[in-house]
């Protein structure tokens, strides 16, 4: 009787869109990550719908790689082609890579060994966010990790500290995301879809050095916001008093402040307005101010909103 093969430790998702200028790097630093794991690693490979070269470079990957599978889609909607994505995984764990960022020499060959030791149903690492003037050349260093509650992530998620809401650089076990679904936006798809993560895994580490290069360029999806982002974002928004429930409501209120805070002249549905508005106005004053979760700056922001009549 043969024996069924074991699955992968790591499944990658590395997701594409005319990604051309960047898409080789990022390939490269992936085989330099995973080390001598690279080979018993999986890797989904996603070209969504390119008009340039990112095809045939992502092709040529897949010939020259057995543990890679790569597929051409043309969905133009990053939800849609990570729910894709997540449906060809095998790997008992899963992470993500833009087709224009990097990870760190050798750090996915060390994670992979403390995914298969640690047994955790997420592994979150803070992302190394790389600006055009940055100068310092990050280097993998020594793993370190720490077992937090699923109170203090979901706190550190809320206040924006060490945990963003993205996928590209977590650790998610594949059980986790089984019967979840991205929703099928543009943007901000991951954001609405972490909380539930977050909630639903028991065993969670952490570690402040992670393996992934976030390239913050102009022109990215995320940097050019619009009308039809702005929606996605109070949708996204949304979800989080829905899975969080009312324990951490004043970390929440912080979200709608500064959305509107940031936002608030490119809201052009009167509907919306009116839906960010309403949120606002269910913030307790008496709460939220003498709440030490809150940052003294977000008291102030959310003053001078209520004042205004938040206009």
């Amino acid at each position: 009787m043969m024996r069924e093969a074991k699955a992968p430790v790591l499944s990658i998702i590395v997701t594409a869109h005319n990604s051309e200028d960047y898409i080789k790097k990022t390939l490269l630093s992936i085989s330099r990550s995973a080390g001598s794991s690279f080979d018993s690693s999986e890797i989904i490979l996603i070209d969504d719908a390119s008009t340039d070269r990112t095809y045939e470079i992502c092709h040529q990957f897949s010939q020259d790689n057995l543990n890679v599978v790569f597929y051409r889609v043309n969905f133009n909607n990053i939800g849609k082609v990570r729910n894709y994505a997540l449906s060809k995984c095998t790997g008992q764990y899963i992470t993500m890579v833009d087709g224009d960022d990097e990870v760190l020499p050798f750090a996915f060959e060390e994670i992979s060994g403390l995914l298969e030791k640690e047994n955790p149903d997420l592994y979150l690492t803070k992302l190394n966010e790389i600006y055009p003037s940055s100068q310092e050349k990050l280097q993998w260093g020594k793993l370190n990790f720490r077992a937090i509650s699923g109170d203090r992530a979901i706190t550190k998620f809320l206040i924006h500290k060490d945990i963003q809401a993205h996928f590209i650089g977590q650790f998610v076990r594949r059980e986790i995301l089984a019967d979840m679904q991205f929703p099928e936006f543009e943007c901000y798809e991951d954001a609405y879809l972490f909380p539930s993560i977050l909630v639903k895994s028991s065993k969670i580490i952490f570690s402040h050095h992670g393996p992934y290069l976030y390239f913050k360029r102009d022109g990215s999806l995320s940097n050019n916001i619009n009308k039809e982002k702005i929606s996605l974002l109070i949708k996204a928004t949304e979800q989080m008093p829905l899975v969080f429930k009312e324990k951490y409501k004043n970390l929440i209120a912080c979200h709608w402040i500064n959305l509107l805070h940031k936002h608030k002249n490119d809201i052009y549905s009167e509907k919306e307005k009116t839906t960010v508005i309403s949120h606002l106005k269910n913030i307790s004053l008496i709460s939220f101010i003498f709440d030490p979760k809150v940052r003294l700056s977000m008291k102030k922001k959310y003053i001078k909103l209520r004042r205004s009549n938040f206009r």
